[in-house]
């Protein structure tokens, strides 16, 4: 019995210290070093670089630990469910922070929406198209502010100048325009260069490329076009999600979306005005190289297209103005991207006040400003840029002039006025819906491959999809 005893009490010893020797082997929680998780794609991590810098300047004794990764998406998530979570600041991408605030992972951030960032309270230095996405429903259906946007991207139809200028071919303004100008470029047969300067003989320039990876940067123009037929209230209405009957197409607004995803298939459904690629790199490497004169995309391309290292003296890019649609209501109204991006501050960090003086570096005037220059793109935060702030980039003039030529600029997050939780804007909020019903009821690839599929077919099936899977939507999330 004795030895049997001193067996079991040796197990326990052992089983303790190997307890203990996991424990100790998990990473170290310096209450001096601020963890940081940052998305580093598109826009780069040089403008995150920079701003380290000076934080720890103006922080003397802390230091900075910054995991910049293109897989920030699995690593937050993999860290925030963990029991030994040192990260203290998250800075990414994808619709997971919803049920990270849902399941009370994340911080609250409320106490500085009210401080004064450059002369201004937080929450009014957040870009008005934005201001709405900054407050989630706690269990309890009281608004709080978890997350924070990042980025204001800018999408739409991109262009290369110098190939405009060098056939005296004028930036299209009106949608005909456009049309006209893609049977332009179509009938001009113009031989596309090798990058030795010598012609494929069978290669001509097509007016369009686009990435078959990613369908949904055709969202950025179809948007813009549908609030051009739409009108902003219209749109406003829509994106309260309030009922399935939104995706009937006897609804007007609905309609709109519809007559839109038509302006955009006139256009990609002409073979000869469209060639694609089979990733976004060897979409957008093809527009860099001359083989089509526009691009649906978002601005981060410049910043991608420039890490390419290809010297093609005949490529400048630019971005105009969506050219505005027949029968447009409101030809100023912009989609902005970036409704899925987040700042947010995990609910287990023990630094959350050091994290926050992060974020207050990282929107304001200074941090706004070091991200256009150093990552070519627009924080979701209010700034007066000048001439100075993009130097003789004239990528970035371009940008920011035609981003300000909008009078309403618009995402998909309904308004957060009125009850919340005991409301339909929750299947939202949870993921379940957006403009499409859902992302995978989005029609674009299938038009693109299917000779059958037509657009009366695709919205016919949003319709009956999205009535089949409300009742259960509803149902998951509690509600009546």
């Amino acid at each position: 019995m004795k030895k049997k005893l001193a067996a079991i009490i040796i197990t326990a010893i052992l089983a303790a210290t190997a307890i203990f020797a996991l424990v100790s082997c998990g990473p170290k929680n310096d209450e001096h070093v601020l963890n940081i998780v940052c998305l580093n794609k598109g826009y780069g991590r040089e403008w995150i670089d920079e701003l380290v810098v000076k934080f720890k300047a103006d922080h003397p004794g802390y230091d900075v630990n910054l995991e910049a990764t293109s897989s920030a998406k699995t690593l937050i998530n993999s860290h925030i469910n963990s029991r030994n979570n040192i990260d203290d600041l998250y800075i990414s991408v994808g619709s997971e922070w919803m049920s990270y605030a849902r399941l009370g992972k994340l911080a609250e951030l409320d106490d500085i929406m009210d401080d004064t960032v450059d002369g201004k309270k937080l929450k009014d230095k957040v870009n008005v198209e934005y201001r709405n996405s900054i407050y989630y429903p706690d269990r309890n259906g009281d608004l709080h502010t978890y997350r924070l946007p990042w980025i204001s991207a800018t999408g739409g139809i991109f262009y290369n100048a110098k190939m405009f200028e060098d056939n005296g071919w004028d930036v299209p303004t009106t949608y005909d325009e456009l049309l006209s100008l893609c049977q332009t470029i179509a009938d001009a047969q113009i031989p596309v260069a090798s990058g030795s300067g010598t012609v494929q003989q069978r290669e001509t320039v097509k007016p369009f490329v686009y990435t078959s990876e990613n369908p949904d940067y055709f969202d950025y123009t179809v948007y813009t076009w549908w609030a051009q037929l739409a009108g902003e209230q219209a749109v406003k209405e829509f994106t309260q999600y309030a009922s399935e009957s939104n995706y009937s197409q006897s609804n007007a607004t609905y309609a709109k979306l519809k007559d839109a995803t038509q302006l955009w298939l006139n256009i990609f459904g002409e073979k000869s005005y469209v060639c694609s690629g089979n990733s976004n790199n060897d979409a957008q490497q093809k527009f860099a190289r001359g083989e089509a004169a526009m691009m649906f995309n978002g601005d981060w391309m410049y910043n991608e297209i420039s890490n390419y290292n290809l010297s093609n003296a005949n490529f400048k890019l630019a971005i105009m103005k969506t050219p505005k649609a027949p029968n447009a209501t409101d030809s100023d109204m912009l989609y902005t991207i970036g409704e899925d991006q987040y700042i947010a501050i995990p609910e287990s960090s023990i630094k959350k006040d050091l994290a926050k003086d992060f974020i207050k570096l990282m929107v304001s005037d200074y941090g706004c400003k070091m991200f256009l220059n150093k990552a070519k793109g627009v924080l979701a935060y209010e700034c007066d840029y000048t001439e100075n702030d993009f130097g003789s980039d004239t990528f970035l003039k371009n940008l920011i002039e035609t981003r300000n030529s909008y009078e309403t600029k618009f995402t998909e997050y309904p308004s957060m006025q009125g009850e919340v939780v005991n409301s339909t804007k929750m299947l939202y909020l949870a993921g379940n819906v957006n403009i499409w019903g859902t992302s995978a009821y989005r029609p674009y690839a299938n038009l693109l491959t299917s000779a059958t599929y037509t657009i009366d077919t695709a919205f016919t099936n949003i319709q009956n999809e999205v009535a089949r899977q409300w009742p259960t939507w509803k149902s998951n999330l509690g509600l009546k």
